[in-house]
């Protein structure tokens, strides 16, 4: 009986053939990934932007319950009012500042737009 060495035997290394399937399975699940993850920036965004709606929204629902006077021409100019600090005048709340902190002027500017004007002068958050 004649030995031969098992190592010569085995092959070395991969071949063609399992590297394309490998390469193709890699294609196929970055595929699936990379769309979602698009769609979770855009949605951590439009979060953002409710979340800064509501908050300017509240805090001139605040300022109107204490007597603030805002320019309400447009919601522009009252989400304006709202995050430079606009003071009342008179009243309890006299020479407080109502202020949404940390809201800058582009987040101003795309929470604006989930924001309508009501009849009564009110910033209403829509979603």
């Amino acid at each position: 009986m004649k030995y031969t060495n098992l190592k010569k035997n085995l092959k070395q290394g991969f071949s063609l053939v399992e590297m394309l399937v490998v390469i193709a399975v890699i294609g196929v699940i970055a595929a699936i990934a990379i769309p979602n993850i698009g769609n979770v920036n855009a949605a951590a965004k439009n979060a953002k932007d409710q979340r800064n709606a509501q908050s300017i929204a509240s805090v001139f629902a605040a300022g109107s319950a204490a007597g603030v006077a805002w320019t309400t021409t447009s919601v522009a100019a009252a989400v304006t009012d709202v995050v430079t600090g606009k003071a009342p005048v008179d009243g309890a709340f006299s020479g407080k500042k109502f202020v949404v902190p940390g809201i800058s002027t582009t987040d101003q500017t795309s929470a604006a737009v989930k924001l309508t004007m009501s009849s009564d002068n009110m910033l209403v958050y829509t979603p």
